[in-house]
Parts: structure tokens; sequence; C-alpha cells
């Protein structure tokens, strides 16, 4: 059996997750960790633990508990990665999660911290890099290649072949045709359909998608 888990970030992602990992045969969460700022004046979470980033190695000591981070700032993607480092500091081993009713190929290579919930399947010969949140209902297609930081959500439709770069959202029910590419820090509306390669920094919507600007100076924000 592995380490326990304690999870460190967002409340809603913290939720679905917790609620899904029940299901799980290892990945046993015992603890919730917020920054202080953020701390419920119960101490407790989904009747857990919920304890302080700056104290939190002083009860959960990084020899027995692994760590996961669960970033849900689509206000600013560039910073979705500012938590992950924090951890990583701490020296946490941080946990990939793959929900028990997913399907991922076992020929899958990862990086750490990756979110798979449920209902998703994920195809042979693929990679995935680290820090990325993959919604339910999500199909990916073989010998795909996903980077850092990259929000995918429920429902979308990724084609064989496919490359999605860093700091990426893929909006609900999109789909992506095979070999397509989603470059650098591209913003794919939700409902799109995806037919060729995006460019860096360029918000795609519609069917076929059509770009609709550009945020390579403030950022991809995405307002939900």
């Amino acid at each position: 059996m592995s380490n326990a888990v304690i999870v460190y970030g967002s409340r809603m992602l913290a939720g679905m997750l917790y609620y899904d990992s029940l299901r799980h045969p290892d990945f046993k969460i015992e603890a919730f960790v917020q920054d202080e700022s953020y701390l419920d004046e119960s101490g407790f979470y989904l009747g857990l633990p919920q304890v302080g980033f700056k104290t939190v190695k002083e009860n959960y000591p990084t020899s027995k508990y692994d760590m996961i981070v669960l970033t849900a700032s689509y206000q600013d993607m560039r910073n979705r990665e500012g938590l992950y480092k924090k951890a990583k500091a701490l020296g946490y081993h941080l946990r990939n999660y793959i929900s028990p009713s997913s399907i991922v190929s076992p020929d899958v290579e990862m990086g750490d911290n990756n979110l798979i919930f449920e209902q998703v399947f994920i195809g042979a010969r693929g990679y995935m890099d680290s820090c990325n949140t993959i919604r339910q209902q999500v199909y990916i297609g073989h010998d795909f290649k996903i980077g850092n930081n990259n929000v995918i959500t429920p429902g979308c439709k990724i084609g064989r072949n496919c490359v999605v770069a860093n700091n990426c959202y893929i909006g609900l029910g999109s789909t992506i045709i095979n070999k397509a590419m989603i470059s650098e820090e591209s913003l794919v509306g939700a409902g799109s359909v995806i037919i060729k390669n995006t460019e860096p920094y360029s918000k795609n919507v519609g069917n076929p998608s059509r770009i609709i600007g550009y945020h390579q100076q403030e950022g991809l924000k995405v307002n939900l």
C-alpha cells in the first residue's frame, strides 16, 4: 500500500476527489491543507482535519504522507503551478490520481500531480507531464502528448496523435480532431471544434473554430 495522502488546494476539487477516492483501494485521504488565510474556524473539512500549509510537516511528515495539489485557478492560468512548486519545495512526493471508474492504458507515461476524474478514457502510447486536471467523461485518443498545467473540462473529445502544450484550457464538450496541436496557452471555448492547429496564446471558439483574440501579454484568464 502507498502512503496516505494529504490534499492541498481547491476545496471544490478536493470535495470531488474525496468522494471519488472512497472507492479507490490505494488512495486514502487523511487531511486537507490550506494556506492560513483560507482555513475554516472549525479545523475540519468533510470530517477530516484541515491544517495550515506553514505547519503541515509538523503533523504530516514527508516520510509518511504523500500530497496532491489541486488548483482551480482558471482566472489566471499562469499561476496554476504556484501551489505545485510550493508543495514540491516542502519535499512531499506528489501523487497522481486516477478514478477507479476511468480507463487509462497501462503504457501511458505520466509525470506527477495529475488528477483524472470519473469515466475518462485515455488511449495507448501517450505521455502526460505534470499538474494536469482531466475532468469527467473526457476521451483522449492514442499516441497523445500533453504538457503541464492544462485543464480539460467535462465531455471533451481529443483525437489520436494530438498534442496539448502547456497552460491550455479546453472548454466543456469541445472536440479536437486527429493530429491537431493545441499550442501554448490556448483557450478552446465550450463546444468548439478544432480542425487545425491553434496558435500560441489564442482564443478559439465555434464550429469550426476561429480565433477571436490573443492574450500573450496578460496571460490566459478564464472567466467562469
